[in-house]
Protein backbone atom coordinates (compact mmCIF):
# COMPACT_ATOMS: atom_id res chain seq x y z
CA UNK A 1 0.00 0.00 0.00
CA UNK A 2 1.10 3.53 -0.80
CA UNK A 3 0.34 6.87 0.81
CA UNK A 4 0.67 10.50 -0.19
CA UNK A 5 2.37 9.86 -3.54
CA UNK A 6 0.19 11.51 -6.11
CA UNK A 7 2.44 11.48 -9.14
CA UNK A 8 -0.02 10.39 -11.77
CA UNK A 9 -0.76 12.23 -15.01
CA UNK A 10 -4.40 12.61 -16.04
CA UNK A 11 -4.80 11.96 -19.75
CA UNK A 12 -7.99 13.64 -20.98
CA UNK A 13 -8.56 11.14 -23.80
CA UNK A 14 -8.22 8.16 -21.47
CA UNK A 15 -10.47 9.77 -18.88
CA UNK A 16 -13.16 10.66 -21.45
CA UNK A 17 -13.70 6.97 -22.28
CA UNK A 18 -14.86 6.25 -18.73
CA UNK A 19 -18.54 7.06 -18.04
CA UNK A 20 -18.87 9.69 -15.34
CA UNK A 21 -20.42 8.85 -11.99
CA UNK A 22 -23.49 10.68 -10.81
CA UNK A 23 -23.13 12.81 -7.69
CA UNK A 24 -24.89 10.11 -5.69
CA UNK A 25 -22.60 7.37 -7.02
CA UNK A 26 -19.49 9.42 -6.27
CA UNK A 27 -20.71 10.13 -2.74
CA UNK A 28 -21.40 6.44 -2.18
CA UNK A 29 -17.93 5.52 -3.44
CA UNK A 30 -16.34 8.03 -1.08
CA UNK A 31 -18.34 6.69 1.86
CA UNK A 32 -17.29 3.13 1.03
CA UNK A 33 -13.61 4.06 0.86
CA UNK A 34 -13.74 5.97 4.13
CA UNK A 35 -15.57 3.09 5.78
CA UNK A 36 -13.01 0.53 4.58
CA UNK A 37 -10.10 2.79 5.46
CA UNK A 38 -8.33 1.97 2.20
CA UNK A 39 -8.89 1.75 -1.54
CA UNK A 40 -9.52 -1.94 -2.19
CA UNK A 41 -9.29 -1.85 -5.97
CA UNK A 42 -5.89 -0.82 -7.35
CA UNK A 43 -5.45 2.22 -9.55
CA UNK A 44 -4.54 1.14 -13.08
CA UNK A 45 -1.57 3.00 -14.56
CA UNK A 46 0.42 3.06 -17.79
CA UNK A 47 3.82 4.37 -16.84
CA UNK A 48 2.87 7.34 -14.69
CA UNK A 49 -0.40 7.97 -16.55
CA UNK A 50 -3.62 7.09 -14.75
CA UNK A 51 -5.73 4.73 -16.86
CA UNK A 52 -8.54 3.64 -14.56
CA UNK A 53 -9.54 4.84 -11.10
CA UNK A 54 -10.02 8.56 -11.69
CA UNK A 55 -12.82 8.83 -9.15
CA UNK A 56 -10.85 6.93 -6.51
CA UNK A 57 -7.85 9.14 -7.27
CA UNK A 58 -9.95 12.26 -6.75
CA UNK A 59 -11.10 10.93 -3.40
CA UNK A 60 -7.52 10.06 -2.42
CA UNK A 61 -6.43 13.62 -3.10
CA UNK A 62 -9.06 14.78 -0.62
CA UNK A 63 -8.04 12.10 1.91
CA UNK A 64 -4.27 11.60 1.53
CA UNK A 65 -4.09 9.44 4.67
CA UNK A 66 -5.89 6.57 2.94
CA UNK A 67 -3.60 3.86 1.52
CA UNK A 68 -3.97 2.56 -2.03
CA UNK A 69 -2.23 0.26 -4.49
CA UNK A 70 -1.50 0.42 -8.21
CA UNK A 71 -1.32 -2.06 -11.08
CA UNK A 72 0.61 -1.32 -14.26
CA UNK A 73 -0.55 -2.41 -17.72
CA UNK A 74 2.65 -1.27 -19.42
CA UNK A 75 3.60 -4.88 -20.07
CA UNK A 76 0.47 -5.68 -22.07
CA UNK A 77 -0.30 -2.26 -23.54
CA UNK A 78 2.41 -1.09 -25.86
CA UNK A 79 0.74 1.92 -27.48
CA UNK A 80 -1.92 4.48 -26.68
CA UNK A 81 -4.29 2.55 -28.94
CA UNK A 82 -3.68 -0.56 -26.83
CA UNK A 83 -4.54 1.40 -23.69
CA UNK A 84 -7.71 2.83 -25.23
CA UNK A 85 -8.81 -0.65 -26.31
CA UNK A 86 -8.08 -1.94 -22.78
CA UNK A 87 -10.16 0.83 -21.21
CA UNK A 88 -13.12 0.26 -23.51
CA UNK A 89 -13.10 -3.51 -23.09
CA UNK A 90 -13.07 -3.25 -19.30
CA UNK A 91 -15.69 -0.51 -19.18
CA UNK A 92 -17.99 -2.63 -21.36
CA UNK A 93 -18.09 -5.11 -18.48
CA UNK A 94 -20.07 -2.63 -16.38
CA UNK A 95 -23.78 -3.35 -15.95
CA UNK A 96 -25.02 0.23 -15.66
CA UNK A 97 -24.05 1.50 -19.12
CA UNK A 98 -26.57 3.35 -21.22
CA UNK A 99 -27.08 2.07 -24.79
CA UNK A 100 -25.22 5.13 -26.04
CA UNK A 101 -22.25 4.53 -23.73
CA UNK A 102 -22.05 0.90 -24.83
CA UNK A 103 -22.20 1.86 -28.50
CA UNK A 104 -19.51 4.52 -28.04
CA UNK A 105 -17.17 2.15 -26.19
CA UNK A 106 -17.60 -0.61 -28.78
CA UNK A 107 -16.81 1.87 -31.52
CA UNK A 108 -13.76 3.19 -29.67
CA UNK A 109 -12.45 -0.30 -28.93
CA UNK A 110 -12.84 -1.31 -32.57
CA UNK A 111 -11.17 1.86 -33.83
CA UNK A 112 -8.28 1.53 -31.35
CA UNK A 113 -7.63 -2.13 -32.16
CA UNK A 114 -7.68 -1.39 -35.88
CA UNK A 115 -5.08 1.32 -35.34
CA UNK A 116 -2.62 -1.16 -33.81
CA UNK A 117 -2.34 -3.24 -36.99
CA UNK A 118 0.27 -0.93 -38.53
CA UNK A 119 3.13 -2.50 -36.57
CA UNK A 120 5.16 -1.78 -33.47
CA UNK A 121 4.72 1.82 -32.37
CA UNK A 122 7.03 1.76 -29.39
CA UNK A 123 7.15 4.56 -26.84
CA UNK A 124 8.75 5.36 -23.54
CA UNK A 125 6.54 2.82 -21.77
CA UNK A 126 7.34 -0.07 -24.09
CA UNK A 127 9.05 -2.90 -22.23
CA UNK A 128 9.34 -5.57 -24.90
CA UNK A 129 12.50 -7.04 -23.39
CA UNK A 130 10.92 -7.61 -19.99
CA UNK A 131 7.28 -8.24 -20.84
CA UNK A 132 5.33 -10.71 -22.88
CA UNK A 133 3.23 -8.66 -25.29
CA UNK A 134 -0.04 -10.34 -26.18
CA UNK A 135 -0.38 -11.07 -29.86
CA UNK A 136 -2.68 -8.57 -31.49
CA UNK A 137 -5.86 -10.07 -32.96
CA UNK A 138 -5.84 -10.40 -36.72
CA UNK A 139 -7.43 -7.51 -38.55
CA UNK A 140 -9.77 -9.87 -40.34
CA UNK A 141 -11.28 -11.17 -37.09
CA UNK A 142 -11.41 -7.94 -35.06
CA UNK A 143 -14.95 -6.98 -36.07
CA UNK A 144 -16.43 -10.41 -35.50
CA UNK A 145 -14.58 -10.92 -32.21
CA UNK A 146 -15.74 -7.61 -30.73
CA UNK A 147 -19.27 -8.33 -31.97
CA UNK A 148 -19.30 -11.72 -30.21
CA UNK A 149 -17.84 -10.29 -27.01
CA UNK A 150 -20.65 -7.76 -26.80
CA UNK A 151 -23.48 -9.86 -28.27
CA UNK A 152 -24.04 -7.55 -31.24
CA UNK A 153 -23.72 -7.92 -35.00
CA UNK A 154 -20.53 -7.07 -36.95
CA UNK A 155 -22.45 -4.33 -38.76
CA UNK A 156 -23.33 -2.80 -35.37
CA UNK A 157 -19.61 -2.62 -34.56
CA UNK A 158 -19.00 -0.70 -37.79
CA UNK A 159 -21.87 1.69 -37.07
CA UNK A 160 -20.64 2.10 -33.50
CA UNK A 161 -17.29 3.35 -34.78
CA UNK A 162 -19.03 5.97 -36.93
CA UNK A 163 -21.19 6.96 -33.95
CA UNK A 164 -18.09 7.32 -31.77
CA UNK A 165 -16.32 9.47 -34.36
CA UNK A 166 -19.37 11.72 -34.70
CA UNK A 167 -19.72 12.19 -30.95
CA UNK A 168 -16.03 13.05 -30.58
CA UNK A 169 -16.31 15.49 -33.48
CA UNK A 170 -19.31 17.18 -31.86
CA UNK A 171 -17.50 17.36 -28.51
CA UNK A 172 -14.65 19.22 -30.20
CA UNK A 173 -16.98 22.05 -31.25
CA UNK A 174 -19.41 21.89 -28.34
CA UNK A 175 -17.65 20.79 -25.12
CA UNK A 176 -19.92 18.83 -22.83
CA UNK A 177 -22.18 17.47 -25.54
CA UNK A 178 -20.51 14.04 -25.44
CA UNK A 179 -21.68 13.44 -21.88
CA UNK A 180 -25.19 14.65 -22.80
CA UNK A 181 -25.37 12.21 -25.71
CA UNK A 182 -23.85 9.24 -23.90
CA UNK A 183 -26.05 9.74 -20.86
CA UNK A 184 -29.11 9.64 -23.10
CA UNK A 185 -30.17 13.24 -22.56
CA UNK A 186 -29.69 13.98 -26.26
CA UNK A 187 -30.58 11.35 -28.89
CA UNK A 188 -28.38 11.28 -32.00
CA UNK A 189 -29.83 9.28 -34.87
CA UNK A 190 -27.69 7.57 -37.49
CA UNK A 191 -28.99 9.90 -40.17
CA UNK A 192 -28.23 13.01 -38.14
CA UNK A 193 -24.74 11.65 -37.49
CA UNK A 194 -24.21 11.18 -41.23
CA UNK A 195 -25.17 14.79 -41.94
CA UNK A 196 -22.90 16.11 -39.19
CA UNK A 197 -19.91 14.08 -40.40
CA UNK A 198 -20.42 15.53 -43.88
CA UNK A 199 -20.62 19.13 -42.66
CA UNK A 200 -17.85 21.55 -43.72
CA UNK A 201 -15.52 22.31 -40.83
CA UNK A 202 -16.34 26.00 -40.73
CA UNK A 203 -20.05 25.27 -40.31
CA UNK A 204 -19.72 22.63 -37.58
CA UNK A 205 -19.92 24.98 -34.55
CA UNK A 206 -23.24 26.35 -35.80
CA UNK A 207 -24.60 22.96 -36.83
CA UNK A 208 -23.74 21.22 -33.57
CA UNK A 209 -24.95 24.01 -31.27
CA UNK A 210 -28.21 24.37 -33.21
CA UNK A 211 -28.82 20.61 -33.11
CA UNK A 212 -28.24 20.64 -29.35
CA UNK A 213 -30.60 23.57 -28.78
CA UNK A 214 -33.38 21.93 -30.81
CA UNK A 215 -33.05 18.67 -28.89
CA UNK A 216 -33.04 20.43 -25.51
CA UNK A 217 -36.07 22.46 -26.56
CA UNK A 218 -38.09 19.32 -27.08
CA UNK A 219 -37.70 18.70 -30.81
CA UNK A 220 -38.87 15.09 -31.39
CA UNK A 221 -36.21 12.52 -32.23
CA UNK A 222 -35.80 12.02 -36.00
CA UNK A 223 -37.81 15.19 -36.60
CA UNK A 224 -38.06 16.16 -40.28
CA UNK A 225 -37.56 19.80 -39.31
CA UNK A 226 -34.35 18.83 -37.53
CA UNK A 227 -33.11 17.18 -40.71
CA UNK A 228 -33.99 20.29 -42.72
CA UNK A 229 -32.19 22.59 -40.31
CA UNK A 230 -29.14 20.34 -40.22
CA UNK A 231 -29.12 20.19 -44.01
CA UNK A 232 -29.36 23.97 -44.20
CA UNK A 233 -26.61 24.63 -41.68
CA UNK A 234 -24.29 21.85 -42.81
CA UNK A 235 -23.98 23.36 -46.30
CA UNK A 236 -23.26 26.88 -45.10
CA UNK A 237 -19.64 27.99 -45.46
CA UNK A 238 -17.90 30.91 -43.83
CA UNK A 239 -17.68 32.95 -47.04
CA UNK A 240 -21.19 32.51 -48.43
CA UNK A 241 -23.47 32.27 -45.42
CA UNK A 242 -26.03 34.81 -46.64
CA UNK A 243 -26.19 33.45 -50.18
CA UNK A 244 -26.39 29.79 -49.22
CA UNK A 245 -29.04 30.38 -46.58
CA UNK A 246 -31.43 32.11 -49.00
CA UNK A 247 -30.77 30.30 -52.29
CA UNK A 248 -33.10 27.35 -52.97
CA UNK A 249 -33.99 25.17 -55.93
CA UNK A 250 -36.69 22.61 -56.63
CA UNK A 251 -35.02 19.22 -56.53
CA UNK A 252 -35.61 15.92 -54.71
CA UNK A 253 -33.34 15.03 -51.84
CA UNK A 254 -31.03 12.19 -53.00
CA UNK A 255 -30.65 10.92 -49.44
CA UNK A 256 -34.39 10.75 -48.91
CA UNK A 257 -36.25 7.55 -49.76
CA UNK A 258 -38.88 6.85 -47.12
CA UNK A 259 -38.68 10.20 -45.40
CA UNK A 260 -37.39 13.50 -46.83
CA UNK A 261 -35.48 16.07 -44.88
CA UNK A 262 -38.20 18.63 -45.61
CA UNK A 263 -41.72 18.43 -44.25
CA UNK A 264 -44.51 17.76 -46.74
CA UNK A 265 -45.65 21.39 -46.89
CA UNK A 266 -42.26 22.46 -48.21
CA UNK A 267 -41.14 19.28 -49.92
CA UNK A 268 -40.47 20.94 -53.28
CA UNK A 269 -37.86 23.37 -51.96
CA UNK A 270 -34.23 22.60 -51.31
CA UNK A 271 -31.02 24.45 -50.66
CA UNK A 272 -28.83 25.27 -53.62
CA UNK A 273 -25.67 24.08 -51.94
CA UNK A 274 -23.00 21.45 -52.40
CA UNK A 275 -24.33 18.05 -51.27
CA UNK A 276 -21.30 15.83 -51.90
CA UNK A 277 -19.96 15.62 -48.29
CA UNK A 278 -23.18 14.25 -46.78
CA UNK A 279 -23.83 11.95 -49.73
CA UNK A 280 -20.31 10.55 -49.57
CA UNK A 281 -20.60 9.71 -45.88
CA UNK A 282 -23.97 8.05 -46.48
CA UNK A 283 -22.34 5.99 -49.22
CA UNK A 284 -19.54 4.95 -46.90
CA UNK A 285 -22.02 3.92 -44.21
CA UNK A 286 -23.88 1.78 -46.75
CA UNK A 287 -20.68 0.20 -48.04
CA UNK A 288 -19.53 -0.65 -44.53
CA UNK A 289 -22.82 -2.26 -43.56
CA UNK A 290 -23.07 -4.31 -46.76
CA UNK A 291 -19.42 -5.21 -46.45
CA UNK A 292 -19.90 -6.96 -43.12
CA UNK A 293 -22.50 -9.33 -44.55
CA UNK A 294 -19.98 -10.86 -46.96
CA UNK A 295 -17.94 -13.33 -44.94
CA UNK A 296 -15.64 -14.32 -47.78
CA UNK A 297 -14.27 -10.82 -48.27
CA UNK A 298 -10.87 -10.21 -46.69
CA UNK A 299 -10.25 -7.23 -44.46
CA UNK A 300 -7.82 -5.73 -46.96
CA UNK A 301 -10.50 -5.78 -49.65
CA UNK A 302 -12.93 -4.24 -47.19
CA UNK A 303 -10.62 -1.31 -46.58
CA UNK A 304 -10.09 -0.87 -50.34
CA UNK A 305 -13.86 -0.72 -50.78
CA UNK A 306 -14.20 2.02 -48.21
CA UNK A 307 -11.24 3.95 -49.62
CA UNK A 308 -12.82 3.77 -53.07
CA UNK A 309 -16.10 5.13 -51.74
CA UNK A 310 -14.31 8.00 -50.01
CA UNK A 311 -12.39 8.85 -53.17
CA UNK A 312 -15.55 8.88 -55.31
Amino acid sequence: MKKNKFEFIIDSEFQSQIPALTDEEFQQLEENILSEGEVLSPLIVWGNILVDGHNRYKILQQHPEIPYSTRSISCTCETREDVLAWICKHQLGRRNLTPEQKKFLIGKQYHSEKSTRGGNHGNQYTQVANCQIDNLPSVENTTERIAKENNVSPSFVIRAEQFMKTVELMEKYCPGIQEEILSGILKLSQREATIIRGTPTEALPTVVSTWREEKLNGKPDDSEDTYENLELLSKVTENNFSTAATSKIQTPDPLSENRPFISSGRRSTELQTIREPGEKMATVDSVLEIDNTVSSTTNENRQDTVDTALAA
